[in-house]
């Protein structure tokens, strides 16, 4: 019996999340030197917003899949997709590689310049693989995808595990690494797909697919200056140093892509087939039921996370990051409404210029706030500045997806449901905070997040009725 497609979505997007934020901790637990540790994090980080700010496309290849009727419509957007995200790739690769000794010089980072042709290629070779999970959700081939994509992970771990056995835990050896990974994961990619459905026709381009994905992809490009403005900051105005004690207080929750993000991405196509066909009625049940779900299995994870941040950083990174612990206690309050995945949804239905200006405006609020707080108190003003600006705009998302949908609120977002996820998730973490504070070691916490989840997930279920097991194997 195979699984769900939308759940193999999910896990792939899980291990995908995953392997940045365990590269980081085997970095932050082998390399000693927090300089040399803030160099290699300032250079992946550099990756991330270039796999952000590409991401536009994937999320286009599937709102035009799910709105196109005709198999040959479907299949002729896969050519178009992988040609334009080389050429962007291959512009964006090209100018990093001319600004690169301002990067060096502005992020105090000396590695960025003396290894720029191998910090290069992996960029490239990265940013080519992040379309492919898109290709292979669409095509039903995500099983063969993620167990390629998980053996290569194990396989750079193992590097890791090797550099540090062997005290060869340096610079130019794991962004080598790093770069083969990728490299792997593109030709074994290219062996899988299927020839005939990556043809490159210029004459399939229409202009409504570069209006949308213009669209899309500026609204990308300016969450990524909202998700990362924060780090930038912290690198031009601090040290390699602070920016590794941000870094890895400052995560971008993994659980928020696992959760949020790919349900709201998975139902892109069901979205905007319902929006086309004006199926509103269902297009509302959908989504609340998509909210419901996301608070559901998110909120107990984000109330354990707050109430226990120093200790779970500490055991992630070691006894040295404290000062983390204490960023990602505020940092998690970003993520209070991250139940909805606005910008995803609003571009589904028709939104995508309102969510770019939203977008745009939570990144000048951003800016502004970190060029002000971080001067002043820290790495801490970062985090406050990020958590103002990101829960400062959501009203009006909701202004406009209401306008929208000619609806309230109350009609498609489950507040009363929300709130009681909520309390029972608080009122169910007051035993754990007892016995937490009775044994104070983060290998004891860590153990408890895992039977509180669980427990916090039965109580939930008892009330809401949300899992059904059977359905989670049945392949649709």
């Amino acid at each position: 019996m195979r699984v769900n497609n939308k759940i193999l979505f999910s896990i792939s997007n899980t291990v995908r999340t995953f392997e940045v934020l365990f590269i980081s901790i085997f970095l932050s637990r082998f390399i000693d030197d927090k300089n040399a540790l803030g160099e290699l994090l300032q250079i992946i980080f550099i990756s991330s917003v270039l796999i952000t700010a590409l991401s536009g496309l994937p999320l286009s290849l599937n709102f035009f899949y799910g709105k196109y009727d005709t198999l040959n419509e479907k299949n002729s957007l896969f050519g178009k997709f992988f040609m334009i995200i080389i050429l962007l790739t291959l512009l964006i690769c090209f100018l990093l590689y001319m600004s690169a000794p301002y990067i060096s010089s502005s992020f105090k980072n000396e590695a960025f310049a003396d290894h720029i042709y191998v910090i290069i290629f992996y960029y490239f070779f990265k940013s080519i693989n992040s379309i492919f999970p898109n290709y292979h959700y669409l095509k039903n081939k995500l099983n063969i995808y993620l167990l390629l994509y998980t053996l290569s992970f194990i396989a750079l771990l193992g590097c890791f595990l090797y550099n540090y056995a062997s005290n060869s835990f340096i610079t130019h050896l794991v962004l080598f690494q790093l770069l083969c990974l990728e490299f792997t994961r593109l030709i074994i990619n290219v062996f899988i797909i299927k020839r005939k459905e990556v043809g490159f026709n210029l004459k399939d381009f229409n202009k409504q697919e570069f209006i949308y994905i213009s669209t899309i992809s500026l609204g990308v490009i300016f969450g990524a200056l909202n998700l990362y403005v924060d780090k930038y900051f912290i690198a031009i105005f601090l040290d390699p140093t602070d920016f590794v004690y941000y870094q890895n207080g400052a995560i971008n929750l993994p659980f928020v892509h696992i959760i949020t993000s790919s349900l709201f991405i998975a139902l892109v196509p069901v979205f905007a087939e319902l929006q086309s066909k004006n199926k509103m009625l269902e297009l509302i049940t959908e989504l609340k039921d998509t909210i419901l779900k996301c608070s559901f299995f998110l909120i107990p994870i984000l109330v354990y996370c707050f109430f226990e941040a120093v200790p779970l950083i500490k055991f992630l990174y070691g006894n040295d990051f404290e000062i983390s612990g204490e960023v990602f206690k505020i940092y998690i309050l970003r993520y209070s409404l991250s139940v909805v995945a606005f910008s995803v949804f609003m571009g589904s239905i028709g939104l995508e210029k309102k969510a770019n200006f939203i977008i745009l405006l939570s990144a000048i609020i951003c800016l502004v706030l970190n060029s002000t707080l971080i001067p002043i108190y820290g790495i801490k003003g970062a985090a406050w500045a990020t958590v103002i600006a990101s829960l400062s705009t959501i009203a009006v998302s909701f202004h406009f997806i209401n306008k929208k949908l000619l609806l309230n609120v109350v009609n498609y977002f489950p507040i009363k449901k929300y709130f009681i996820i909520i309390s029972l998730s608080i009122i169910t973490y007051i035993p754990f905070y007892v016995i937490n504070l009775c044994f104070e070691t983060k290998w004891f916490v860590v153990m408890a997040s895992v039977i509180y989840y669980i427990t916090t997930l039965a109580i939930l279920n008892s009330h809401f009725k949300m899992l059904e097991f059977k359905k989670l194997l049945k392949y649709k």
